[in-house]
């Protein structure tokens, strides 16, 4: 009896290294943009993820690259990252280019940068499934144009 408890404890304690997810918040928002991220420790209480996206929106190809670095704030919770509340940076780079191309100027593209500060809470149910609500304040710059809003989503993806 002392010996299985001990080996549930052990596996309790075993914090799981990285979540490959995906963003299921543009399922339900009508925003034809689909996201492929990877989250990885790098301390006892950070970790990076890196994303790639793609997507359409009014005939514009858009595609981005980001990365985000999270603390966990597990001091209070007593758990160990992946698993528990986060906050943290995310810096994405983003391209549009038009799906209409004319004789004289060819596809019309743009650049831009987006900054968010994201605070979320990411569960592990049954010990896999990665399940990352998320929110905060972001700016981006696109165009030459300047954009504030408020960053709402969902990631879901598998923890190993």
């Amino acid at each position: 009896m002392g010996c299985s408890i001990l080996t549930a404890q052990n596996k309790e304690d075993k914090a799981k290294s990285g979540v490959i997810k995906t963003e299921i918040s543009t399922l339900v928002s009508g925003f034809n943009f689909y996201q492929l991220g990877y989250e990885f420790n790098i301390q006892e209480k950070n970790s990076l993820q890196i994303g790639v996206g793609f997507g359409t929106q009014d005939e514009i190809n858009v595609y981005a690259l980001n990365i985000q670095s999270r603390f966990y704030l597990n001091s209070w919770t007593n758990s160990k990252p992946p698993r528990g509340f986060h906050i943290g940076p995310r810096v994405a780079v983003i391209y549009g280019e038009s799906n209409h191309s004319s004789l004289y100027t060819g596809k019309q593209t743009a650049f831009g940068f987006e900054l968010d500060g994201l605070f979320g809470y990411q569960f592990l149910i049954g010990d896999i499934v990665a399940l990352d609500p998320y929110v905060g304040p972001g700016v981006a710059i696109f165009n030459n144009q300047t954009q504030f809003g408020l960053i709402l989503g969902v990631t879901l993806g598998v923890a190993f």
